[in-house]
């Protein structure tokens, strides 16, 4: 089959279009033929080696796949060949850790295409238990825009933010691909939203995705005008994807006893925190990865009553990974960006 393999970590050049051998499944295992695998920023980290660097080469990345099933292993109940499916886009690698709940705080548990192949390829092998059937009614495109995200999103902004109806959240970035999820998450729960963009031209997407306040960045600062927005009182919550550029920022936005989730490090990955605030401001600090299989259903329920939608920029084909890692390497994106495997 066709994939696209790293040989080593680097650029974008890194990555090559080349025939490797077809997965077959073992027992407890799926083959999916791959429709379609969503790019996230975290495939361009491992590429780079900003992740782990004992990765076994070559390798093949991606963790939001959908597409049909094509191949059952022994032992698999419940699944035909044809069935519309989706992967889980992070799971235990470790068979010992399968009963662990929920599945994140589990030792081995990391993003599928990690230390496993991906679906950057025409198929791809995976545990059945972490393979979902499609019932969503959306097509394979519109499902690969969203498991990372979406399970990552309802992680951040429904448990550890406590987003609910009512709550006045800020969301760093509503028009990438994590930032728009988590807007669209906490407005499908009746939040009040406000979000950052970087251009005037991703104003529209944060609205769309349900900003009620959106702040160009580069023209305001977002602390100020969020506290404007708020009558100097500070939003319950704040979801962060950017990391330590923003984060004396993101506490000055934040309200006294807020709570403030980080799960990004495109911004930096050291900052200062004044003690004294966060004793005084009762701020508490909360780390997200990831989330569990209950917060993938969660979500894909919400897209299944169309209360989040899909926002998709572009698609690439699969020969073309290197120049789609550019484009989501530009800053540029609006929504997610799919890799699309052509089959015979």
């Amino acid at each position: 089959m066709k994939a696209a393999v790293i040989h080593g970590f680097g650029g974008p050049e890194v990555l090559r279009y080349e025939d490797v051998s077809k997965p077959e499944p073992g027992p407890g295992e799926l083959v999916l033929k791959v429709a379609a695998c969503g790019i996230n920023r975290y495939d361009l980290y491992l590429r780079m080696g900003s992740v782990f660097t004992d990765l076994a080469f070559p390798h093949v990345m991606g963790a939001d796949v959908a597409g049909t099933v094509a191949a059952v292993g022994g032992d698999v109940a419940g699944w035909r060949v044809g069935e519309h499916a989706l992967a889980a886009p992070g799971y235990p690698i470790d068979p010992v850790d399968w009963g662990v709940q929920p599945e994140n705080r589990a030792p081995s548990f990391e993003v599928t295409g990690t230390h496993t192949w991906g679906g950057n390829a025409q198929y791809m092998r995976m545990p059945a238990r972490y393979v979902l059937k499609n019932d969503t009614g959306l097509d394979d495109r519109s499902i690969a825009a969203m498991p990372l995200v979406l399970m990552t999103a309802v992680h951040a902004v429904e448990t550890l933010g406590e987003v609910h109806e009512d709550s006045r959240v800020l969301i760093q970035a509503g028009a990438s691909g994590s930032g728009n999820a988590c807007v669209q998450v906490a407005a499908a729960l009746g939040a009040k939203v406000a979000t950052t963009v970087g251009s005037a031209e991703k104003i529209e997407t944060a609205k769309a995705a349900g900003a009620e306040l959106v702040i160009n960045y580069r023209e305001k600062n977002f602390a100020d005008e969020v506290l404007e927005w708020t009558d100097g009182v500070g939003v319950d919550t704040v979801v962060d994807n950017v990391g330590a550029s923003v984060f004396e920022d993101n506490l000055r936005a934040l309200r006294a006893g807020g709570i403030f989730v980080n799960f990004g490090l495109v911004g930096g990955v050291e900052a200062k925190l004044n003690i004294r605030d966060l004793f005084f401001r009762r701020h508490q600090i909360r780390g997200s990865f990831m989330g569990s299989m209950h917060e993938l259903r969660r979500g894909l329920l919400l897209l299944k009553e169309g209360k989040i939608k899909p926002t998709i920029d572009r698609t690439y084909s699969l020969s073309e990974v290197a120049e789609a890692h550019r484009y989501i390497d530009s800053r540029a994106v609006r929504g997610k960006v799919l890799l699309i495997p052509e089959h015979p």
